[in-house]
């Protein structure tokens, strides 16, 4: 048997669209992992999760669209030999995958889709696909490969309930180039307690915090590792430190490895000064929080959790970042209270509190999240074209500003945040923090 698991073009690669970059590629030599002329290129890493499903003996390419001259597509794997194609993607990703997917149907190859567009909207996908993997595909993918063993299969295998991540096998990372990449995606834990309006994956995960093994994390850090050049690690978990116990485990035996990560945490975590040594100990260089909004109104509607921390959070950046852990602040634009004004304050709440760096996106009605349901109920939706659907497109109708002064007051925060001086004393500043832990020993 011969498998495809293909990772569709998006509309726009990764951070690669009109808004951002001009901005990234002026940055490029101030901005602290950038040497290609994008921010970050993963590979997909749900797609090499459930390739360690399929059986050994079987040949598997994974095929990234983003690193496949478009002239030389069709002789790269258009016209392969293969018994089953196996796609994967996210919401901006849907329409290239249907397309992908139409041309191997024509040639009577089945095509199976899952991720977080095909869970949301599976009957969408039903159309341009055979099978569609609802939920977490390391239970419901297994069900779908044996009966195509067998030579029949249902049109939808759904994940039965919250993964043993005990269980699972370690991702394919054997089946990239790795030279095409300068981030590696992996995860220690699924899952998140908070349930923000604007995110679609408790439907997906739901609340439970799982847990990898500690010894799980660090087999897949050496299978990275062997695969030659070291790259940067980026721990995809929607929230990695919830469980501080396990997490100073975790990243106790992390500390030999000498890697360099990034993770997700939210503000809790800034209570605990000596996770936070652990996560500078163990090579994190930052810690990517979601602070939403700087808006108390705004948080009350999205997360109530959140809003009780909004006074606390510039002592937040100040404990993260005093202790060599540099802050990207998660901020999200668009809400029912922001006004042109929104992006003046986030600038100054930012610049106030030296913050190490930010990401900035436009609220996004993602299929499956409530506010999706909300907004195709109340008639603000504008449009439903999937290519936009990445997180800087102006989908909705905004309740306080046009959606031209929503998508232009993003391009000007981004351009006024990256001002190459700002940038360049900005990590000047940080620089100094380093030197301070090295000269008193508890910097690695």
């Amino acid at each position: 048997m011969k498998v495809a698991l293909i990772s569709p073009r998006g509309a726009e690669r990764n951070q690669q669209n009109n808004l951002l970059r001009e901005v990234y590629r002026k940055l490029s030599d101030a901005l602290c992992f950038v040497e290609v002329d994008d921010i970050e290129f993963m590979p997909h890493l749900g797609l090499l999760s459930i390739a360690s499903y399929i059986p050994g003996d079987w040949e598997v390419s994974y095929i990234d669209e983003n690193y496949i001259d478009l002239n030389g597509v069709a002789p790269s794997f258009f016209l392969g030999d293969f018994d089953l194609i196996c796609l994967g993607g996210f919401n901006h990703q849907a329409k290239r995958a249907y397309q992908i997917a139409s041309f191997f149907k024509q040639r009577n190859i089945p095509v199976v889709m899952g991720g977080l567009h095909a869970s949301a909207l599976p009957e969408e996908a039903l159309q341009h696909v055979d099978v569609v993997i609802i939920g977490e595909g390391e239970d419901a993918f297994p069900k779908f490969l044996e009966n195509f063993q067998k030579g029949k299969y249902e049109r939808i295998y759904r994940s039965s309930g919250e993964v043993d991540l005990t269980k699972v096998p370690p991702p394919r990372y054997d089946l990239i180039n790795i030279n095409n990449y300068n981030k590696i995606p992996i995860v220690a834990t699924r899952g998140c307690p908070h349930d923000c309006e604007f995110c679609c994956l408790k439907g997906i995960y739901g609340h439970k915090h799982r847990k990898k093994t500690v010894e799980q994390v660090c087999r897949e850090i050496e299978i990275i590792k062997s695969l030659g050049e070291e790259r940067f690690i980026s721990f995809a978990d929607e929230n990695m430190l919830v469980d501080r116990e396990y997490a100073k485990k975790l990243l106790r035996a992390l500390i030999p490895y000498n890697i360099t990560y990034e993770c997700y945490c939210d503000t809790a975590s800034a209570q605990d000064p000596e996770l936070i040594d652990l996560l500078r100990e163990s090579g994190c260089i930052e810690a990517l929080i979601g602070f939403e909004s700087v808006d108390m109104e705004n948080l009350e509607n999205l997360e109530p959790w959140k809003a009780r921390q909004l006074r606390g959070y510039p002592k937040v950046i100040e404990a993260f970042q005093s202790r060599g852990v540099g802050v990207v602040g998660l901020f999200v634009v668009g809400f029912d209270h922001d006004g042109p004004d929104v992006f003046k304050r986030i600038l100054d709440f930012c610049n106030e509190n030296a913050i190490f760096d930010i990401d900035v996106s436009i609220l996004t009605p993602i299929p499956g999240s409530r506010f999706f349901d909300k907004l195709r109920g109340n008639g603000r939706m504008l449009s439903t074209d999937w290519d936009h659907y990445n997180w800087h497109h102006v989908n909705f109708r905004p309740k306080l500003m046009t959606p031209k002064e929503l998508r232009q007051g993003l391009n000007w925060l981004y351009k006024e945040f990256y001002r190459q001086e700002d940038v360049t004393g900005r990590y000047m500043r940080f620089g100094k923090v380093f030197d301070s832990l090295f000269d008193h020993g508890i910097a690695r």
